[in-house]
């Protein structure tokens, strides 16, 4: 097997390919290594998330039970969707991770307890500012298990209302508030009516299920409109960990979160590299040259093993059906397109930024997770410095800002001052 840096010429001789994003560990040696850069520059997180208010679809909707609701029972308030019960409130121990015991974690609580610097936009600034972040990218949290509801109207009605509240929530800073819409794509039209109503909204880009149905996989031609709608308004869309849709036409699995084993957790990029293999080999980006889709919250150590898995399956394979197809370009390999079509969102991998040229640093951005109980919050900087140590002054940059910023369209300010250990709050 070759290394995804190599390929086969016309003649079957061996070509080693240098990626722009690989630089000679000569040539790092000599550039100034990531140091001061996480004092120096302000933050992007590009994962971060709200908690919604118990009351977002009840007063939004208010006949419709089927819609999210929020029920208290003994061990905390629930939400329930549909009927089925799904999680109770994130959002009530921020930065706890880092002082206590993790079997002293609560999975439960109350709304009580939520900190309001997780729903309120002000707060929610000011709180992520003492983490030294100037801007946020904002994704769900319940919303997250909506994709788990096997109702196509339920979810499609409760991600539009969620999709109005967070472009009102962002409206307060839209340029330090950055909000995510949920769509869902049962429908392709549908979705794509949807995806363009959100980007009159203001929304900077899309939350897709990171697990279609079977009978709706990514490679299936039917969700061309979908992906010509994203590239045309230029909405990144995201395969956000935790949101495998429950098959409409099949009997859902019981959701418990209470109750999963450890393999759950580290096992979780299973779902996101197949949906990439998928739009990567189909020619999804082939055909839509300027749709940017990303991996979030998955991590990085997989990537480097994926891509060569990918230029190997397509080099070296023998075909296996109609579904095997060449690329227009003759020379073009399947990891070229991820390097130009995807993005990584990544929390606390210092594996994978040892890994970072042979993923492509330009695909490459931290966040935060603000404020669930794994979130780097407050310690984000102290965190960063610590993973991103050996890495070129200029690749982290890009890393922890730049990267992020050009892709939802942040403007920086400089960092006037070094920014101090953070005295951010931790509840």
């Amino acid at each position: 097997m070759l290394p995804y840096a190599q390929r086969m010429d016309a003649r079957g001789d061996t070509v080693t390919e240098t990626h722009a994003a690989v630089r000679p560990p000569a040539e790092r040696s000599e550039v100034p290594t990531a140091g001061g850069v996480t004092e120096s520059t302000w933050l992007i997180s590009s994962d971060s998330h709200i908690v919604e208010p118990p009351d977002l679809w009840s007063t939004r909707a208010p006949d419709a039970d089927r819609l999210p609701r929020v029920v208290s029972e003994d061990d905390g308030d629930w939400w329930y969707i549909d009927g089925r019960k799904t999680m109770s409130f994130l959002g009530i121990q921020p930065g706890m991770r880092f002082d206590k015991d993790p079997a002293k974690l609560r999975i439960s609580g109350t709304f009580a307890e939520v900190s309001p610097a997780a729903f309120d936009p002000g707060a929610y600034i000011t709180a992520n500012e003492c983490d030294g972040v100037w801007g946020t990218v904002i994704y769900p949290s319940e919303g997250l298990v909506l994709f788990s509801v096997p109702s196509t109207e339920v979810v499609t009605e409760a991600m539009r209302i969620y999709n109005d509240w967070i472009a009102d929530f962002c409206s307060h800073d839209t340029t330090r508030l950055k909000g995510i819409a949920m769509v869902n794509v049962d429908e392709p039209a549908a979705a794509a009516e949807e995806l363009r109503r959100c980007h009159a909204l203001g929304l900077a880009g899309a939350l897709i299920t990171v697990a279609p149905p079977t009978w709706l996989p990514y490679r299936s031609r039917e969700l061309d409109p979908f992906w010509a709608t994203a590239s045309e308004l230029g909405m990144p869309l995201s395969l956000h960990t935790a949101t495998d849709r429950a098959d409409p036409k099949a009997q859902p699995p019981r959701l418990d979160v209470q109750n999963a084993p450890p393999s759950l957790f580290v096992t979780m990029d299973y779902q996101v590299r197949r949906a990439l293999a998928d739009l990567i080999f189909s020619g999804v980006f082939e055909r839509h040259p300027g749709l940017q889709v990303g991996t979030v919250e998955h991590e990085l150590g997989w990537i480097p093993f994926f891509l060569s898995q990918l230029d190997y399956t397509y080099t070296d394979r023998p075909a296996r059906g109609p579904e095997w197809k060449r690329f227009a370009d003759p020379d073009r390999l399947p990891s070229e397109f991820f390097r130009s079509n995807c993005f990584a969102s990544f929390q606390e991998d210092g594996i994978g930024l040892r890994l970072s040229d042979l993923i492509g640093v330009e695909t490459l951005m931290w966040g935060s997770d603000y404020p669930h109980t794994e979130s780097t919050f407050p310690h984000s900087r102290e965190v960063l410095a610590r993973i991103l140590t050996g890495l070129p002054e200029d690749d982290a940059y890009r890393i922890v800002s730049a990267n992020a910023a050009r892709l939802y369209r942040f403007e920086v300010p400089p960092l006037e001052a070094p920014a101090p250990v953070s005295t951010a709050p931790h509840g």
